[in-house]
């Protein structure tokens, strides 16, 4: 068993009120906290993206179950990796919901909003979407 990391984009099938983030929320970090899995969890408009960090025996079981999950749709792997430190350890479960002046402050990722939010601006270039999850590290709240 190694520990890894594993980086996902997923469409939700309708705009996400705060009190369905927060029960999303409310459940993974319940299982999380029990299953020893870190990460952060991102949503703008339709988008999510998420990290999760721990044992591969853990996180690869748990996103073949996030692949079904019916609140969703497009599931696609950006990244998987193994990894020897957490970057995002101190979150059973981080969470921000980003707007598009987020995109403005991060320098590089203005060409993500003038491409109509295309899911290949992170998937052809996976370290885009870790970059992009590191920049809201210490800005997670709910």
């Amino acid at each position: 068993m190694g520990l890894i990391s594993l980086v996902y984009m997923s469409m939700s099938h309708h705009p996400m009120s705060d009190e369905e983030l927060m029960r999303i929320l409310e459940v993974a970090r319940s299982h999380n906290q029990s299953h020893d899995i870190t990460g952060m969890l991102l949503y703008r408009d339709d988008l999510f993206i998420q990290v999760m960090e721990g044992e591969d025996a853990v996180v690869l079981p748990l996103y073949e179950k996030i692949k079904t999950d019916p609140r969703h749709h497009h599931v696609l792997e950006v990244y998987q990796g193994s990894i020897e430190k957490r970057a995002f350890g101190q979150w059973a479960m981080g969470f921000n919901r980003v707007n598009d002046a987020d995109f403005h402050d991060i320098p590089g990722f203005t060409e993500y909003l003038e491409n109509n939010s295309e899911q290949a601006f992170f998937t052809d270039h996976p370290n885009r979407a870790i970059q992009f999850l590191e920049a809201f590290k210490n800005h997670a709240y709910f």
